[in-house]
């Protein structure tokens, strides 16, 4: 995640997958539901990720379920690395 002063590299967990499909739409479900309860942009991308990474967890196209959701959540906050963008004056 970039923003003009940040920098974050938001690991993705390593899960056993057995379905890919619907993780797209469980991530941006994430977002928004993040978005609406007023996480930071940083937040956000981060429980996007979980919650892709908790749908491919699921058989078929089953979405996401918040037991993994969440447990996926704290492993990626644990694991995320953020910088502050350095200002060179020339």
């Amino acid at each position: 995640m970039i923003t003009k002063d940040n920098v974050e590299y938001i690991a993705a967990p390593i899960v056993y997958q057995k379905s890919t499909i619907g993780a797209g739409d469980s991530m941006v479900a994430g977002m928004a539901f993040s978005l609406a309860e007023g996480k930071s942009i940083f937040e956000m991308a981060k429980y996007g990720v979980a919650c892709g990474t908790a749908a491919t967890m699921t058989e078929g196209t089953q979405l996401c379920k918040k037991k993994d959701v969440d447990e996926l959540y704290k492993w990626i906050i644990l694991n995320s690395v953020s910088s502050k963008k350095i200002k060179i004056d020339a």
